[in-house]
């Protein structure tokens, strides 16, 4: 029941985000914005998202040490973030939808990193990368389904969409709520050894290389992927395949919290998972035909699954006990950071130049190949301690 919920949370977010998405360029206009200049909206919302999840992280973490309970608060940043995104239709002037806007992107922070705070602190330590994985598995599927959702919408007014999502939201965080209010699983002490066995060094090459690997995926998934079916198939028929990389998203984010998984440190299984899918990134971007990207599209898809979840599990385990919510907030404000970084290359027309152009199709694995240096480096530089952490981790996923 749990990990249904935690995924429905997740889900449901990313859905009100393919709302957004569908719609801004309509509420713009009808706002008297420009429909070209809602990149810059987006872009506002790329920073908001970068502040606000370092600092309800930072707050996660501290509200958590204070009253040992999040939902209610997650829950109350909800209903503030969901009357936000209702009221969007209604903007009629530009201040107003840039302010309701804001509030949106700033509360709706609050379900990105505290949920993974409220995962590392009430379920057992060997069950933590299982449902950090479901949280993203809603994810996965919410983008799976966005190409289809997004053509359903054409024509549709928004106000219904938008409240019928806000209103399941609203229902599956009071169900968070009330999950985290169930007798929570005791952490035994193979669980508490694995997590709190000394500290990584030079943590910063973790980070930078989450930064790196969050622009390859942007520049992959929203930049590339188009153009590479179009050589094949005309525009629309891409409704068919551009899932292929959430499927097998979907089909393989849940392989990091399985027992033998849980048995490699998640640097080491990072590592692994950023190597092959630099490969299979090097794959699509030379791939001949429609099955040879739509092969590698599922594979990157898949690794890009393995990778997110053990990059979150691995940023909850370095900031055990205490900064959960700071590091996994860094995580997904770095996301953003590459968000905001792709969405400026487009914007700015840049996309368009004809060296960055011819450079776009291998920016991914070379990203990826950058990622897997600095994990590299990262892991030399800790041998003794993930050694340590090897040994603990196996034998809290025996005794779990």
């Amino acid at each position: 029941m749990r990990a249904l919920i935690f995924c429905s949370v997740q889900f449901l977010l990313a859905v009100t985000w393919t709302l957004y998405l569908a719609f801004l360029p309509q509420l713009a206009a009808q706002a008297g914005i420009p429909r070209e200049h809602a990149a810059w909206i987006l872009l506002m919302d790329q920073v908001i998202f970068v502040a606000m999840d370092c600092a309800l992280g930072i707050a996660a973490d501290r509200v958590a040490n204070a009253m040992r309970h999040l939902g209610g608060w997650i829950l109350a940043m909800t209903v503030a973030s969901c009357a936000a995104f209702v009221l969007l239709p209604h903007a009629t002037s530009p201040v107003l939808l840039i302010g309701l806007t804001a509030v949106w992107a700033a509360t709706s922070s609050a379900l990105r990193a505290p949920p993974m705070v409220i995962i590392s602190r009430s379920m057992k330590t060997s069950a933590t990368p299982f449902f950090v994985a479901c949280s993203f598995l809603g994810l996965g599927i919410a983008a799976a389904l966005a190409p289809t959702l997004t053509v359903w919408l054409r024509g549709v007014s928004p106000t219904l969409p938008f409240v019928v999502a806000s209103a399941g939201l609203v229902v599956a965080v009071a169900a968070l709520r009330w999950a985290e209010t169930l007798p929570a699983p005791l952490v035994d002490d193979a669980g508490m050894t694995a997590r709190g066995a000394g500290h990584a060094r030079m943590i910063w090459l973790f980070f930078a290389a989450v930064w790196s690997l969050a622009l390859g995926f942007q520049i992959h998934t929203t930049v590339n992927s188009a153009p590479a079916y179009l050589k094949f198939m005309p525009a629309p028929d891409l409704v068919r395949v551009m899932p292929a990389f959430w499927i097998g998203f979907a089909l393989c984010v849940l392989l990091p919290g399985t027992a033998v998984f849980r048995r490699l440190p998640a640097y080491v299984l990072l590592l692994a998972a950023t190597a092959l899918g630099t490969l299979a990134l090097f794959g699509f971007a030379s791939a001949s035909s429609l099955g040879g990207i739509l092969a590698m599209q599922c594979v990157a898809g898949g690794l890009w699954g393995v990778i997110f979840g053990t990059a979150a599990n691995a940023a909850i385990d370095a900031g055990h006990v205490g900064r959960e919510g700071c590091f996994t907030g860094l995580v997904f404000a770095l996301s953003a950071l590459a968000a905001f970084t792709r969405i400026a290359i487009v914007a700015s027309g840049a996309s368009k130049h004809p060296e960055i152009a011819a450079l776009l199709p291998w920016l991914p694995p070379l990203a990826w190949s950058v990622a897997a240096i600095l994990l590299a480096l990262f892991v030399a530089h800790n041998l003794a301690y993930l050694a340590g952490r090897m040994h603990a981790t196996r034998c809290a996923a025996d005794s779990g």
